[in-house]
C-alpha cells in the first residue's frame, strides 16, 4: 500500500510540474511598440496580460486537438514523428550510458573499498574523489581533444566524434553520458560499504574464515544493492542533464539537440503586427524529459521503501 501511495504521489507532482511548464512555456508574447513622429521605430515593451495568456492556453489546446499527429513541422513530417524519432534517437545513448554507469560504477566502488587501506587506494578512492570534483564539460572538451591529438599522432584509428550517423558517435555520446554518473555510483557504493564494515554479519563472516572477496561480492553486496538503486534517479538525472551538454558539443542529433534549436526558434514578424507562436516540439520535448524524471524518481522511491526491511532481515539473521 506505501508504494501505490508513493507512485500516485510522484504522478500528482509530475501532472503538476508538467501543466507548469507548459504554461510557462505558453506565455503570450504581447509586445506595445513606440514610435516617432514619423512613424519610425524607437522602442518594444513586452506585456503581460492574464486574458492574453489564457486565450493562448485555449488556442494551443485547440490546436493539438484538431491537427493530426501535433500538427505540421516540416515538408511530410509532423511534430508528433519529429519529437518521437529524437527522443528514441537519444534513448540509444542514454540506456547504454545508465547501464554502463551503474556496472561499472558498482564495480569501482568496490575495488575503491578493497583498496581503502593499500597503495592502489592511489587510483582507486583518489581518483574517484579527483574526478567529481572537475567539472563535466571540462573533462569532455579534453576527451575530445585528447583523440584528435592522438589520431594526428598516428596512435589511434580515426574515430568520428561529430555528428550522429556513424556507430562513433554513438559510441563517443554513451561514454561522454556516462562520466561523471560513473565516479558517482562508484562514490556511493563506496560510502555504503564503509556503513556495512561495522556490522555484527561482517564480523562473524570473518570469524568463520570466509575469503574477503567472498564477504564483499556476496555478504555486503547483497545488503548494499537496495542503497545504490535508491540513487537510481539522480543517475538518470546527471544523464539528462549531461545529454543537453553533449549533444550540443558532438553535434549529436538527438533530442536534447532539437529541444534547444526549439527554445531558440524566433518567428520572424514586422514591426507592430502582434503574433501567435505555439511551442509544439518543445512542449513535446519537455514531456518526455518529465517522464523519463518521473520513472526514476519512482523507481527509486519504490526501491528505498524496500530498502530498510530487506536490510533489517538480513541484519537478524
Amino acid at each position: 500500500m506505501n508504494i501505490v501511495k508513493k507512485i500516485l504521489s510522484q504522478s500528482i507532482l509530475w501532472l503538476i510540474t508538467f501543466s507548469l511548464l507548459v504554461v510557462f512555456m505558453l506565455l503570450p508574447r504581447d509586445v506595445e511598440y513606440e514610435s516617432g513622429e514619423a512613424e519610425n521605430f524607437i522602442d518594444a515593451h513586452y506585456v503581460y496580460k492574464i486574458d492574453s495568456h489564457i486565450k493562448q492556453i485555449k488556442e494551443f489546446y485547440h490546436y493539438i486537438t484538431h491537427n493530426p499527429g501535433l500538427g505540421k513541422y516540416r515538408d511530410n513530417i509532423t511534430n508528433l514523428e519529429h519529437i518521437t524519432d529524437k527522443v528514441l534517437k537519444s534513448l540509444w545513448i542514454i540506456i547504454p550510458a545508465l547501464f554502463l554507469s551503474l556496472i561499472t560504477g558498482i564495480a569501482k566502488g568496490i575495488f575503491d573499498y578493497w583498496s581503502k587501506d593499500k597503495k592502489a587506494n592511489i587510483i582507486g578512492k583518489g581518483s574517484t574523489w579527483l574526478f567529481l570534483s572537475i567539472p563535466d564539460l571540462f573533462l569532455i572538451i579534453s576527451l575530445q581533444l585528447s583523440i584528435l591529438a592522438l589520431y594526428e599522432m598516428g596512435w589511434i584509428p580515426h574515430i568520428t566524434i561529430y555528428g550522429s550517423d556513424s556507430i562513433d558517435n554513438y559510441l563517443i555520446c554513451i561514454l561522454f553520458l556516462s562520466i561523471y554518473p560513473f565516479f558517482y555510483v562508484a562514490n556511493i557504493t563506496y560510502t555504503s560499504f564503509k556503513e556495512e564494515e561495522g556490522n555484527d554479519y561482517i564480523r562473524t563472516a570473518k570469524s568463520k574464515g570466509i575469503h574477503s572477496f567472498k564477504i564483499l561480492y556476496i555478504h555486503i553486496f547483497k545488503n548494499c544493492m537496495p542503497s545504490i538503486l535508491s540513487h537510481t534517479n539522480t543517475v538518470i538525472l546527471y544523464i539528462l542533464s549531461n545529454l543537453f551538454i553533449v549533444e550540443r558539443l558532438t553535434d549529436f542529433r538527438g533530442a536534447a539537440f532539437y529541444f534547444w534549436e526549439s527554445v531558440r526558434y524566433s518567428p520572424i514578424f514586422t514591426v507592430g503586427q502582434q503574433f501567435t507562436f505555439f511551442p509544439v516540439d518543445t512542449i513535446g520535448f519537455i514531456f518526455y524529459f518529465t517522464i523519463f524524471i518521473f520513472f526514476a524518481n519512482t523507481i527509486s522511491n519504490v526501491v528505498t521503501s524496500l530498502a530498510n526491511p530487506l536490510r533489517k532481515v538480513d541484519h537478524n539473521k
